[in-house]
């Protein structure tokens, strides 16, 4: 895999970027608008089609709808759509995979959103859906149940199945058996404790024996209604969660119908669907177009498809071939500085499974060092002089080299190699 960036100003030299002679192949392409990022995303793309594996898959997440590319498979999502990606698809891979993994990278990506879950909604979201899988077949405690069978039924939930489950759920918590149990047998726990207490009065003179048989009835009579209900909800048990449920039943069904609500939520945006969207395994550039999502909407759709991404990587194994190659544009809308982060996860490991990050973005300062420091190639196309001292200060590049870049003509590229621990910019001529 190849790209020529252009000519040294100084030398003429041609400047080259191959992966295997730089640090990481993760890149940076930094401009102000009008400067010709989306432009250079559609160079990058065409020259790593040309030279690179035959197999790579690009992953371009249009936020604006402008980077069309040719031979794309391009999809657009919106709400109306009928077609989506499952969020709640395992993988089966017994180190990377599994129930409780797909669990937490939801989590994890709906709190990196504005509107983050409460930790009683992040645990009631959790049992819900380790419920469910279990249902379906899919045992977190146990990875040779992660694998789908569809031939033999057993299929991986979908977003509307937990949706319906968590339905089930609630009517269950408002007016199960199992709770009026659990407060049947505190009747006699609290019946209990009076005649206990009762029983102390009697060893002093003048005790009333009367109200201690009377305590005695009430107890008799509280057994016997624990008695029924434990009864009641052995015979109604659905989820095998019942009990858990009523034990902590204080304020759950709130919490039940919030999470629910948040789900419906999700179903609504239009970008999770249980029919596949229609991308043609033919083509090497896969475009997801979502513009008409909203700013929460299209960084939920990108971190999700990332973590599919980097999730499939990880369990195809170690790979010295770029093999997928994820293009974000408004790159500033998807990251942030968290360790958790799908993004960074990916830029600190993704190398060695074959995954490279190309990021498009008006500002440096928009990246966490975290990201930034993974970047092995830098581009600047063109920066307002607000952005210069970050430039100078972070990056290390001179007042004078930045004041030498000319839009759409001369640009300045930093690629680290192999070993370095920082690199000199090149002026380029492009």
């Amino acid at each position: 895999m190849r790209i020529s960036w252009g000519k040294n100003v100084v030398n003429g030299a041609d400047v080259v970027w191959e992966p295997g002679r730089i640090a990481n192949p993760h890149i940076g392409v930094f401009a102000d608008s009008g400067m010709g990022k989306t432009t250079m995303l559609r160079r990058i793309v065409s020259a790593m089609t040309a030279t690179g594996h035959p197999r790579v898959r690009f992953h371009v997440f249009d936020g604006h709808g402008d980077v069309d590319i040719e031979g794309a498979s391009s999809v657009t999502f919106h709400e109306s759509s009928d077609f989506g990606f499952n969020p709640l698809e395992l993988s089966a891979d017994p180190e990377f995979g599994g129930v409780r993994k797909r669990i937490q990278s939801l989590i994890m990506a709906l709190n990196q959103t504005s509107v983050r879950l409460g930790p009683r909604q992040e645990r009631a979201l959790t049992r819900l859906l380790v419920a469910l899988y279990r249902r379906e077949g899919f045992l977190m405690d146990d990875y040779t149940t992660w694998a789908a069978d569809p031939a033999n039924g057993k299929r991986y939930p979908t977003l509307q199945d937990a949706i319906e489950y968590g339905r089930e759920r609630i009517k269950i918590v408002a007016t199960g058996s199992s709770q009026r149990a659990v407060s049947a047998l505190q009747d006699v726990f609290k019946a209990a404790k009076q005649i206990r207490i009762k029983e102390a009065a009697l060893s002093r003179p003048g005790a009333d024996d009367e109200v201690l048989a009377k305590l005695e009835k009430e107890l008799e009579s509280a057994r016997a209604r624990a008695i029924d209900s434990f009864t009641e909800a052995v015979s109604t048990a659905h989820t095998g969660d019942e009990f858990e449920d009523a034990l902590d039943a204080d304020g759950q069904k709130e919490t039940l119908e919030s999470v629910i609500d948040r789900l419906e939520n999700l179903y609504q945006i239009g970008i999770y669907r249980s029919t596949p969207p229609p991308l043609d395994t033919r083509a090497r550039v896969w475009r997801y177009i979502i513009k008409s999502l909203s700013r929460d909407e299209k960084k939920l759709f990108t971190l999700t498809r990332l973590e599919t991404i980097f999730t499939r990587a990880i369990a195809r194994g170690i790979n010295s071939e770029l093999m997928d190659i994820c293009v974000l544009d408004e790159a500033h809308w998807f990251v942030d500085g968290s360790d958790d982060s799908v993004i960074n996860r990916m830029v600190r490991e993704g190398r060695k499974f074959g995954i490279c990050m190309i990021f498009a973005t008006q500002a440096p300062s928009d990246f966490a060092d975290i990201l930034m420091g993974n970047l092995g190639t830098k581009l600047l196309l063109g920066l307002d002089h607000t952005n210069s001292s970050y430039v100078v200060r972070k990056l290390g590049f001179s007042e004078a080299k930045l004041k030498s870049i000319i839009p759409h003509r001369r640009v300045l590229v930093q690629m680290k190699g192999i070993g370095e621990l920082g690199a000199d910019a090149t002026l380029v001529s492009v």
